[in-house]
């Protein structure tokens, strides 16, 4: 019996032949659509069936065992026993490489192992096909398949490629349809603009070129650059007019024309000049991060953005001279950048007197935002982080008593001052506080301190009515709220009695302002087994990681009983589970928190690293993302100039981010912070602050 396949025919439009004379295998197809412009679906298509192209008999002989093997496997196959096939195939390969069947064999043996998920096998096989049989009838279709397989192990441009070949070199019309319907899918996707130059350079039908150049158009529109949009969609309408594509760029380019465009100035570090390895990571991370969000606002905003880029080279003085060049440009309606407070300090002002918003995303000294109405910062300043935890601890832990311990640099001094200014404005009691040279790793002198302040704090105060005693100090404790049986009682019998007894909690402060006389109890300070507790929480805003050891330790060896809160240098898991016995249960702020789990921060990710060579976004990625999301949300309700924009802002609400919440509201500081706590050598978000309204 003799089994012949003609793939023009029987792959997919098979025509009924005596069963014993041919064996014909037959699937159906999957299909998949290409929702218009933007949207893309990835559903392979099945193959139809083939078999193997029989060579000539004066070249190769026929051989019976290779032919009853690739018969069964062809039933394999045809029954869906994929992994049978494959292996039936894949062996008459090894045993029989130059057969009668070999081609078959090997196009076959590549479909089969597709189907079973050996995506990489399969690849092999069939780049062997091609390599060894170069003018196998064969070729589109394993070019086909190449292009499946390697869509499944995320090789987009490679699967565009063997799509072109098969798309310029089949002469079997269902098999190139299907090879466009994937190619349009793939350019309309994932495939960056510079991969769809080099494909329509290679291409040589003009429906191809036209494919790739549409879709070269519609990304740059998509980018904001309308000019180079048209100029290339202006190439393509001077083809035949049966060509798919010259209609549909005929729409893309009215489209354009009736398209607003604003521009957002950037001004990052993107370090262009520079030749130095990982130099220029930085700014590229929320160059990228930017770029997202207005990818995702521009496909279905009535007024497209675009991005005006500057490289400020971490100098503030070329940050000052771009920020003025952004300025002069009539069309820029908004400044996202520079991201140093140094840089932003040389600029802010620039842009604040030309009446154009400038938000950074992660300046963090104070008086930023005071330079004018058109500057705002997206990262809370070093007053809102001490404010924030100070009243956290008095609202939220109820503390009635703090004391801090911080570097004595300008930011710990900036931190540790504002908690303390708030905590005692909200009514809190400050105990004491110490400062250190940022680095030192002893910090007994500043802790014996702070034990002895706490001790005394611990101290019972008490009158001695045994003693003398005037009347008119009776009659201010009566006035006071003291009861004037007890007090005769106590006089009587010249007892003594706890402040706290006689005028309630707050006795100790009623007599220091009455002047009454009175007592303490002494402590022991020599022993440090004794706990102090009169501190309810310490405060500790250290000025990097390694510092977390040096202050926990010293917590513990001056047996200080309390609840130590710090900021954003906490938030490092490593430092905190090496030091876990001394900081297990510090509470502390930080300016980012992601949640890995969260379906829409997993959702973002994918879509980055899709469009970013599988890059990770970084912390910088998403400070980016969400401030450009924040501004293109107030241009999509209707801010489309410099003043209503400036506007705006402030007005707009609260906006959840991937990496916090950001508002804007006066001074136009971000007041949200989240805070976090490690405990059981994990950290854990425990809650959210908002500063962002004034408290009373």
């Amino acid at each position: 019996m003799r089994c012949t396949y003609n793939p023009r025919t029987s792959a997919h439009a098979p025509e009924r032949m005596p069963r014993a004379q041919y064996i014909r295998v037959h699937k159906p197809m999957k299909t998949f659509f290409r929702p218009t412009y933007y949207c893309i679906a990835f559903v392979l298509l099945w193959i139809g069936n083939a078999a193997a192209q029989p060579l000539p008999q004066d070249s190769i002989a026929f051989n019976p065992e290779v032919e009853r093997q690739f018969i069964q496997a062809m039933r394999y196959f045809g029954a869906g026993a994929f992994d049978s096939a494959a292996l039936v195939f894949t062996e008459n390969i090894r045993l029989y490489p130059r057969s009668h069947r070999a081609t078959g064999c090997y196009i076959m043996g590549g479909k089969a192992l597709y189907q079973v998920g050996k995506y990489r096998e399969s690849i092999k096989l069939l780049k062997d096909l091609i390599d060894l049989f170069p003018e196998t009838q064969y070729a589109d279709d394993a070019h086909y398949t190449l292009a499946l397989n390697y869509i499944k192990v995320s090789r987009s441009e490679d699967a565009a490629a063997e799509l072109l070949v098969a798309v310029e070199s089949s002469h079997d019309q269902r098999l190139a349809d299907r090879s466009v319907k994937l190619l349009d899918a793939l350019a309309a996707g994932e495939l960056p603009i510079g991969q769809l130059q080099l494909l329509a350079a290679d291409a040589k039908k003009d429906e191809t070129k036209a494919l790739f150049n549409f879709y070269i158009g519609e990304k740059l529109f998509r980018n904001g650059d309308n000019k180079m949009a048209l100029e290339v969609l202006r190439g393509i309408i001077q083809l035949p007019p049966h060509i798919q594509y010259v209609g549909d760029a005929l729409k893309l380019m009215d489209r354009i024309e009736k398209t607003d465009i604003l521009k957002i100035g950037i001004a990052l570090p993107l370090m262009l000049k520079s030749e130095q390895a990982g130099v220029r990571d930085q700014g590229m991370e929320f160059l990228n991060g930017i770029q997202l969000a207005v990818d995702e606002y521009n496909l279905d905003a009535p007024v497209r953005l675009t991005l005006e880029i500057r490289d400020t080279e971490r100098d503030p003085s070329v940050a000052a001279r771009q920020v003025t060049e952004l300025c002069s440009d009539s069309k820029v309606v908004a400044i996202i950048g520079p991201i140093s407070s140094n840089e932003v300090f040389a600029s802010a002002g620039i842009a604040n007197a030309r009446g154009i918003p400038l938000i950074t995303p992660t300046g963090t000294s104070n008086g930023i935002a005071s330079i004018g109405p058109y500057v705002f910062q997206a990262n809370p300043d070093y007053d809102t982080r001490g404010r924030a935890m100070a009243e956290f601890a008095f609202k939220q832990l109820h503390a009635h008593t703090a004391s801090s311990i911080a570097p004595r640099d300008a930011i710990g001094k900036l931190i540790a001052d504002a908690f303390l200014d708030e905590f005692k404005r909200l009514g809190g009691d400050v105990i004491d506080a110490q400062w250190y040279e940022s680095g030192t790793q002893d910090l007994r002198t500043q802790f014996k301190v702070i034990r002895l302040h706490g001790l005394q704090r611990m101290e019972v105060p008490f009158i001695d009515f045994g003693g003398k005693i005037k009347n008119q100090e009776v009659a201010r404790l009566v006035a006071a709220g003291a009861r004037r049986r007890v007090i005769d009682s106590l006089i009587e019998r010249q007892g003594k009695i706890e402040l706290a007894k006689l005028l309630g909690k707050n006795g100790k402060q009623i007599a220091d302002s009455l002047r009454i006389p009175y007592l303490t109890d002494s402590m022991r300070f020599d022993s440090l087994g004794l706990a102090v507790q009169s501190i309810d929480v310490l405060f500790a805003p250290i000025s990097s990681s390694e510092e977390i050891g040096v202050v926990g330790s010293h917590v513990k060896l001056f047996n200080i009983q309390t609840q130590l809160l710090g900021t954003q240098d906490w938030n490092e898991v490593n430092e905190l589970d090496q030091h876990r016995q001394y900081v297990d249960n510090v509470i502390f702020s930080s300016d980012t928190y992601v949640d890995n789990n969260d379906p829409g921060y997993r959702a973002f990710a994918a879509k980055f690293q899709k469009a970013n060579n599988n890059r990770k976004p970084s912390t910088n990625t998403l400070f980016a993302y969400d401030v450009m999301k924040f501004v293109a949300n107030v241009v999509r309700r209707g801010a489309t100039s410099r003043n209503a924009i400036a506007a705006a802002i402030p007005k707009t609400a609260p906006y959840v981010g991937l990496h916090t919440t950001l508002s804007f509201l006066p001074p136009r500081v971000n007041g949200f912070l989240t805070v976090l706590q490690f405990k059981n050598r994990a950290i854990k978000k425990i809650g959210q602050i908002d500063l962002s309204l004034p408290t009373p």
